[in-house]
C-alpha cells in the first residue's frame, strides 16, 4: 500500500507500507518537491517500485552469496572493465564467498572483517602453491573487492553500515625493481638489431614510452602522430577467461599522449607501412580484426597476445648470445623508462603522465626511492658554493 500527502506548498510526503516485522509496522518515507498532486502521484509510483524491488531483494537474497549475484549484475558489470571484473570474480570465488557466502549480509560485522584480514596475513594463504605470505598488494585487492560489495549494499539500504569501513590494512610495499642503466639499455638495443623489426619495436616502445604489454599489443596505426612524434595510449588488449582477447580502456581508464624520439617514430612508420601491405593482401575476407590495424600483429591482422610478449622476452633473454644482458622482467622495462627519466631530472608529474598513473601518489609510492636518491645527488651541485676560492 502506498500513499502521499501534502505537508506544505509544493512538498509531499510519500509513504510505502511494508507490513509488520516483529509486531512493528514497517514503512518507507520520502519527501519530494512536486508541482501538483498528479506529479506527486507519479513520483509515488516510482518510489513504490524502488522500495518494493529493494524489499524483494532484502527478503530473498539475504546471504552474501545471494547479494553477490545481484551486485555483479546491477553494479560490477557496468562499473568494471573486463580484466578488473575477471580479477574481482576470482577474488570472490576463491577468498570471500568461501568465508562469508552463507552468512546473512546484515549479520556480517566489522569484527568478522577484521578476523578475516588478520587470517589472510598468515602463512599458507597463497593460492599459487608457493611458500610465504600474501603480499600487501594482494590483501589490498581483496579488501577493494569486499568493500565494494558492502558499500553497494549500504547505498541500496540493505544494511545500515558498511562493516569494511575504517579497517586497518598493511601498507602496500613496492619492491625495488631491477632496471637497466643507460649503458645497459644501449647494450640491449644493440642486441635487438638481430631480431625481427616488430620485436625490436615492441621492446623499444616499452623502454622509451614506459608502456604496459597490453597497451603495446593494442597500438594501432591511428595512434601514431608522426607530425608531433607522439603516441596516443587509449586502450589495451586483455585476455579474458572464456572470451579470449578483448579491447578495453587503459588500466587507469585515462588516455595519454607520450612523446618519443623521431628515430623511433620513423621506425614505427616503416612497420605501419608493412601492416598496410598485409591488410591490402588479405582484404576483408581474411583480415581477423575488421576496422582495426594493429601495429604488432601477424599478416592476418591478429594482434599479439600480451602474455606472448613476456614469453618472447624470456626466450630472447635465454639466447646464448644474450647472456651478457642483465635478467629483468619485460614489465621492468616500464620501470627502466621511469628510472632513467628521474635520473635525468625529469619532474615526477611528467613521469606520472607518461606512465598513465591516475594519481601522483602512485608514482611517488613506486619510484619514491629513486626520487630520493636523485634528490640526494642533487646536493652535489651546490658543492662549489662551499669551496674556498
Amino acid at each position: 500500500m502506498a500513499s502521499f500527502r501534502e505537508i506544505s506548498k509544493g512538498r509531499y510526503k510519500l509513504t510505502v507500507e511494508l507490513g509488520y516485522v516483529g509486531g512493528k509496522r514497517k514503512k518507507k518515507n520520502k519527501t519530494v518537491q512536486a508541482k501538483n498532486q498528479t506529479e506527486a502521484k507519479k513520483m509515488l509510483t516510482l518510489f513504490e517500485a524502488e522500495v518494493l524491488s529493494k524489499q524483494l531483494l532484502d527478503e530473498t537474497k539475504l546471504s552474501v552469496e545471494g547479494f553477490y549475484d545481484e551486485w555483479l549484475t546491477k553494479f560490477a558489470n557496468d562499473h568494471y572493465g573486463p580484466r578488473t571484473l575477471q580479477e574481482t570474480k576470482n577474488i570472490f570465488e576463491n577468498r570471500i564467498l568461501p568465508e562469508f557466502g552463507p552468512m546473512k549480509i546484515k549479520d556480517v560485522r566489522k569484527i568478522h572483517i577484521v578476523h578475516f584480514f588478520d587470517d589472510l596475513k598468515r602463512n599458507g594463504k597463497r593460492l599459487d602453491g608457493k611458500e610465504g605470505k600474501l603480499s600487501s598488494s594482494s590483501i589490498k585487492n581483496v579488501y577493494k573487492a569486499i568493500n565494494a560489495l558492502f558499500k553497494t549494499a549500504e547505498k541500496w539500504e540493505l544494511i545500515d553500515n558498511n562493516p569494511c569501513s575504517n579497517i586497518d590494512l598493511p601498507s602496500v610495499k613496492h619492491k625495488k625493481s631491477e632496471v637497466y642503466t643507460m649503458k645497459e639499455s644501449r647494450l640491449l638495443f644493440k642486441k635487438l638489431e638481430k631480431e625481427n623489426i616488430m620485436w625490436q619495436l615492441v621492446v623499444q616502445v616499452a623502454a622509451v614510452g614506459g608502456f604496459r604489454a597490453g597497451e603495446i599489443a593494442a597500438l594501432e596505426d591511428k595512434h601514431l602522430d608522426t607530425k608531433n612524434n607522439t603516441i596516443l595510449i587509449e586502450q589495451a588488449l586483455v585476455n579474458i577467461k572464456g572470451k579470449g582477447i578483448q579491447l578495453k580502456s587503459t588500466k587507469s581508464e585515462r588516455t595519454r599522449k607520450v612523446s618519443v624520439p623521431k628515430y623511433l617514430m620513423n621506425a614505427l612508420k616503416k612497420l605501419r607501412a608493412i601492416k598496410y601491405e598485409h591488410q591490402m593482401e588479405m582484404q576483408d575476407d581474411l583480415w581477423k580484426w575488421p576496422g582495426h590495424l594493429f601495429l604488432f600483429s601477424d599478416e592476418y591482422g591478429q594482434p599479439l597476445r600480451p602474455d606472448s610478449i613476456s614469453q618472447w622476452w624470456i626466450r630472447f633473454m635465454n639466447k646464448k648470445e644474450n647472456t651478457d644482458i642483465k635478467r629483468i622482467r619485460f614489465h621492468d622495462l616500464r620501470h627502466t623508462s621511469a628510472t632513467l627519466l628521474i635520473n635525468e631530472g625529469v619532474h615526477a608529474k611528467v613521469i606520472q603522465e607518461r606512465l598513465g598513473h591516475s594519481k601522483i601518489s602512485t608514482t611517488m609510492d613506486i619510484y619514491g626511492h629513486v626520487l630520493q636518491e636523485a634528490e640526494q645527488s642533487a646536493a652535489t651541485h651546490f658543492e662549489s658554493l662551499f669551496k674556498k676560492a
